[in-house]
């Protein structure tokens, strides 16, 4: 019997796309998608000839705007059954929680969950899929689908970066069981050696790439003078009238630059205190780490209160602001005059070298900040405030009860840093990972197909994707491999 495989396709991955269309002549499995778009791309995946899919579905042809009272019966079935929490998805879903262009209703977000559920528990029950192929998600629907198909038995074999360049891994949840019994090879590496590692394998980070005046010149104009019909038919659009969006962009080129000049004229670029201090790595408001791996956690004015009311009375915290959380247009000035207002706390400015803090520090904190994983390199303990890719290492405490915070915090303080535990999380990771730089295929795409990432709803998407199908021709065939093999080797449900 021929295997099923369903593939999630999405704005912000169409390498997954890419990757089908490359795994189609080496297997005889049947092929479906459900694709995620905006309106222009979706007529290309109607009539494109690329890839044969057995049969496709646009997720937002599912998703209406209904005026009619949600199923709650039927919801709370569907939770009972799968062992989802639904509003705890939803309520942190940024499209819900942090949107400037429309304010969704209780009953809204209620409908659109109904009518979710019910759309993939129909995909799933038509298709019966062997495997899911997706990258790893984003959002609380992209989520949700991946749960659903974990509670059928289904396979999701999802896509995602690790800490180290260029290697990345699919599946990782289901790998990290395999952790506790997983055995080194050799003498674990100095100090000294897995600094030296870490330097030259660094974290996969967006690279330096940045839109050019023409591609905001081109995509600027295709905007203005282009029909765009996703406010009508995605909610994710809901209130984006082109005059609002252009205000909106307006204001908050003004405000990212008065946000700046704030920092730049409070935070400390250098601590030469002579004191002993707590490392807080805040992390954006608006990511997926946050929302959807530490759904408790996301007021990190909250987290840090909670930091500084449960440290040692002989340290003060310091808390780094994120660079990349300038493309959020950085935190309110109000938020941060909130955290300066905490006693104990000093605010330490985007572009301080984080390796020095981190040297001097007592302990680093974050939510899941590669912070964290550095500072086990440096020798320093960490706690958590997720569950992330490098959490299940022993040493690393992770906050399940905040009322435990003041003696775990005491508890960590004291920790010594073993460096077996750091050289068995490398070789695991080695094991299980392959050469494959997500980051970089991604921004080729950015460039290829949305205007250097100015524009989505493109009109010119059939000859940008051939263009990076064909340019990128080498990156899906080494994608490929791993895939295929796990395809290959899986047992049949």
């Amino acid at each position: 019997m021929r295997k099923k495989i369903l593939f999630w396709i999405n704005s912000g991955s169409m390498n997954i796309f890419g990757l089908s269309k490359y795994l189609q002549p080496d297997t005889d499995a049947e092929f479906f998608a459900i694709y995620d778009v905006t309106d222009k791309p979706k007529k290309f995946f109607q009539d494109q000839k690329i890839v044969n899919f057995k049969k496709i579905w646009f997720y937002h042809d599912f998703i209406n705007k209904k005026t009619s009272q949600p199923d709650l019966n039927y919801l709370k079935k569907f939770e009972k059954d799968t062992n989802i929490s639904l509003w705890k998805l939803a309520s942190t879903e940024r499209i819900f929680l942090y949107n400037e262009f429309y304010k969704f209703s209780t009953e809204e977000i209620t409908s659109i969950l109904e009518q979710e559920c019910k759309f993939f528990e129909n995909v799933l029950n038509e298709v019966k899929p062997d495997f899911v192929i997706m990258v790893k998600p984003n959002f609380h629907h992209d989520m949700l689908f991946v749960r659903l198909c974990k509670s059928k038995g289904i396979q999701v074999l999802d896509l995602a970066p690790t800490r180290f360049t260029k290697l990345s891994v699919i599946s990782f949840d289901e790998i990290r069981k395999q952790y506790d019994e997983f055995k080194i090879s050799g003498n674990p590496r100095t100090f000294d050696e897995l600094r030296k590692y870490r330097i030259e394998h660094g974290s996969l980070k967006i690279g330096d790439y940045q839109s050019s005046k023409n591609d905001f010149l081109s995509s600027g104009i295709q905007y203005v003078f282009s029909q765009n019909e996703n406010p009508n038919t995605h909610y994710t659009y809901f209130g984006r009238s082109k005059s609002k969006v252009i205000l909106n962009y307006i204001f908050d080129v003004f405000r990212t630059r008065s946000r700046k000049k704030f920092i730049d004229k409070n935070f400390c670029k250098e601590f030469k205190e002579n004191k002993k201090f707590i490392l807080y790595s805040a992390m954006v408001d608006i990511e997926s780490n946050v929302l959807l791996h530490a759904p408790f956690h996301i007021n990190q004015i909250e987290v840090v209160k909670n930091i500084a009311k449960s440290m040692p009375s002989d340290h003060i915290l310091l808390v780094k602001e994120h660079p990349g959380a300038y493309a959020r247009s950085w935190r309110s000035v109000k938020s941060y005059n909130e955290l300066r207002d905490i006693p104990g706390v000093k605010l330490i400015h985007p572009d301080a070298d984080m390796n020095e803090l981190i040297k001097k520090s007592s302990l680093v904190i974050s939510i899941s900040s590669s912070a964290s994983l550095d500072a086990l390199f440096l020798e320093k303990p960490t706690i958590l405030f997720a569950e992330t890719d490098f959490s299940m290492m022993p040493s690393i405490q992770k906050i399940k009860e905040i009322e435990k915070l003041p003696k775990i915090i005491k508890d960590q303080i004291e920790q010594k840093i073993d460096s077996s535990e750091i050289e068995k999380y490398i070789q695991f990771i080695e094991k299980n990972s392959f050469e494959y730089d997500i980051y970089s295929h991604e921004q080729e795409m950015q460039q290829l197909l949305y205007h250097g990432g100015m524009l989505v709803d493109v009109n010119d998407f059939e000859d940008g994707m051939n263009m990076y199908l064909e340019k990128t021709r080498s990156r899906f065939n080494q994608l490929k491999k791993p895939f295929l093999e796990k395809i290959l080797t899986s047992r049949m449900r």
